[in-house]
């Protein structure tokens, strides 16, 4: 259960309020997967509780998608203890999201109501916790990672290539950094055909830098350097290296073969 009432409201509060006025056994008289059920603690946990029977604990809580779901009375209470109950895979999958932003329990708990609130509870009637959870997951990676050619149904944050959020950027230092007059000019084209080919603007990044520091005669140990600055261990940071070269020249073959 979630206790910080801010989340959810107070489990405590929901839980007195729910016993008080027997909304287990009033949501049971439409729906009999509730039959028998009044008193959360007693009656309702043991049933959800781990080594309980699998069937009958998805039966409860389709019960109640179905009771919190818009098309199905839209019970807040019902919402609100849903979303207690299905607290225990929230916070894990916010720690697995954390890279994403801040703040990532709220995000998902938000999308968790959204999905309860429009769930198809009367067609999809087994695996309820498995589907919300897959479909939130890739509600949340859809909402804040960016699409590229294998995931195209994450969505795309579109920056002003003239404004300092795209220069801050791995593509966007790579793009706007000076070139010299000897350089050759298409080797920032291809990179940038790379990243939209799903090479990773991190991996580009490296590889940049790497030739870069290389090509620093004042620096020793140029790739520990390297290294240091993305954080990885020296034997890490060759391994990634490698993978990204082989990526890049993949992309390479259709990118010749796109402006030849």
């Amino acid at each position: 259960m979630f206790h910080d009432d801010s989340i959810a409201g107070s489990w405590q509060a929901l839980v007195q309020r729910i016993e008080t006025t027997d909304a287990l056994g009033r949501w049971a008289v439409e729906d009999d997967r509730l039959a028998g059920l009044h008193d959360v603690a007693r009656d309702l946990l043991p049933l959800l509780a781990g080594g309980a029977d699998a069937a009958r604990a998805e039966d409860i809580l389709g019960a109640l998608v179905g009771r919190a779901a818009i098309d199905g009375g839209g019970d807040d209470d019902a919402l609100l203890l849903t979303l207690h109950l299905l607290s225990d895979w929230v916070w894990p999958l916010a720690v697995q999201l954390r890279d994403l932003g801040t703040g990532m329990v709220g995000v998902i708990v938000s999308e968790l109501t959204c999905q309860i609130r429009t769930y198809p509870w009367r067609g999809r009637t087994r695996a309820v916790a498995a589907s919300l959870r897959w479909d939130i997951r890739c509600a949340v990676l859809a909402e804040f990672r960016p699409s590229t050619p294998q995931h195209r149904h994450r969505a795309e944050q579109v920056l002003d290539p003239m404004s300092p959020e795209w220069e801050a950027t791995p593509l966007g230092r790579i793009a706007t950094a000076p070139v010299d007059d000897d350089e050759d000019v298409d080797l920032v084209d291809l990179l940038l055909w790379a990243a939209r080919a799903g090479v990773d603007e991190t991996a580009i990044a490296l590889l940049v830098r790497t030739e870069q520091a290389r090509a620093d005669s004042s620096l020793k140990a140029s790739d520990d350097l390297v290294a240091a600055e993305f954080g990885l261990p020296r034997r890490t940071f060759f391994r990634h290296r490698a993978r990204a070269l082989d990526a890049v020249r993949a992309a390479s073959r259709d990118y010749l073969a796109a402006v030849a």
